[in-house]
């Protein structure tokens, strides 16, 4: 069939190879403009990259293969050469793991870019949290304060904040008249006017103006996220407008529906089924310099579900996996108050390893084949003259 010899040809594969080639250079170079994790997201984790060929306010997007459709053709294209060319012997045996061990990697990191996610749990010495954070990702949250003392939140996630949006709620709908992903807030005397004209009329928001900016590309800072949202009762009329940021540390309190609520927005959290409470933080540094020799936190995890009450000690290249997490010891603030987890959850992290050590046998297969193969001829008697 023409499709399965076009799929099996070695001339996909080497134009395959180049589009990668390709995708690599562009990403490198947009790197500058976007931010690695940006990048990421838009040129490997995709099926079709948009590369900027005129960066600035002239702006020609041209679509290039991006990483997950390069990586699912590979794959066909490596099945496709095996199914058409390789037979089952021992001759072939060691090529056969090597593109086995290749085909993983593909997957490997197929999958990983699916379920894979990275997070930040950043907690205080005594304090005990079950969730993380996304430092990257924000959410819009309204908190209803229940009478036995814990929050019932409504988290909006940050795919649906947009210009205009409503979210109604028992009582009242939340009306967001601007959103900016990342932005400048000043004092409103301080203000532009290029800042945008709306304004808040109540919370501590009020008296600030702010502006869009372009996301960040630096991994060392942060977007600012602002939101000015309108809370309307049923009955219509507004009860005023909020200016709500990550910029702003805790809730915003406001009164709807004959009670009271809070909301904010900041960084989306994933819960744990469990808590991690830290004891101590530890900071050595190397003698008479400020240079960080070891840091190290230890901790305690409480689960209620399986009754586990045990302390455990988190430190440089020993991470803790638990409850299909894996904490590494990542940073630290705050006067060494303040230890900073690095949470991953990538349950197909061993695929990596496994491919590795694949490829690396089926090399030393090969190798060892040519060579039993050279003796064997160097050993062999000379005919006589």
């Amino acid at each position: 069939m023409p499709i399965f010899k076009f799929l099996s040809s070695l001339r996909l594969t080497v134009s395959l190879l180049g589009f990668g080639m390709v995708l690599i250079f562009v990403a490198t170079i947009t790197q500058v403009e976007l931010g690695i994790h940006e990048v990421q997201a838009q040129f490997f984790r995709s099926w079709i990259a948009w590369w900027d060929v005129m960066p600035g306010e002239t702006k020609f997007p041209i679509p290039i293969p991006g990483g997950t459709l390069l990586g699912l053709l590979l794959i066909i294209n490596l099945l496709a050469a095996h199914t058409a060319r390789f037979k089952l012997s021992w001759n072939k045996a060691g090529m056969i793991v090597i593109h086995s061990g290749i085909l993983l990697m593909l997957v490997g990191e197929i999958f990983t870019g699916l379920l894979g996610r990275e997070a930040q749990m950043v907690i205080r010495e005594g304090e005990i949290l079950n969730y993380s954070s996304f430092p990257r990702e924000v959410e819009l949250v309204v908190i209803r304060p229940d009478a036995d003392g814990l929050e019932t939140v409504t988290a909006i996630p940050q795919s649906r904040l947009k210009d205009g949006a409503q979210f109604p709620f028992g009582g009242f709908t939340v009306n967001v008249h601007r959103y900016f992903p990342n932005s400048e807030i000043l004092p409103e005397a301080d203000a532009s006017p290029a800042f945008d004209p709306v304004r808040a009329t109540d919370g501590s928001g009020k008296g600030y103006a702010a502006r869009r900016m372009p996301l960040e590309a630096a991994d060392n800072r942060r977007d600012l996220a602002t939101a000015f949202v309108e809370i309307i009762p049923d009955s219509g009329k507004s009860q005023g407008t909020w200016l709500l940021s990550n910029a702003f540390k805790g809730e915003q309190s406001f009164t709807a529906a004959g009670r009271s609520w809070k909301m904010a927005i900041r960084p989306r959290r994933l819960y744990h089924p469990f808590s991690i409470k830290l004891i101590d933080f530890s900071h050595d540094r190397y003698l008479g310099t400020d240079v960080p020799k070891n840091f190290s936190s230890k901790i305690k995890i409480l689960n209620p579900d399986t009754g586990e009450n045990r302390e455990d000690l988190l430190y440089m290249n020993h991470p803790l996996r638990y409850g299909g997490l894996t904490f590494y010891q990542a940073g630290f603030e705050n006067n060494d108050t303040t230890s900073i987890f690095q949470v991953v959850r990538n349950p197909v992290w061993t695929l990596p390893y496994i491919s590795c050590a694949m490829v690396g046998f089926g090399l030393l297969w090969v190798f060892s084949q040519h060579l039993i193969k050279a003796i064997s001829r160097r050993n062999k008697p000379s005919p006589a003259p």
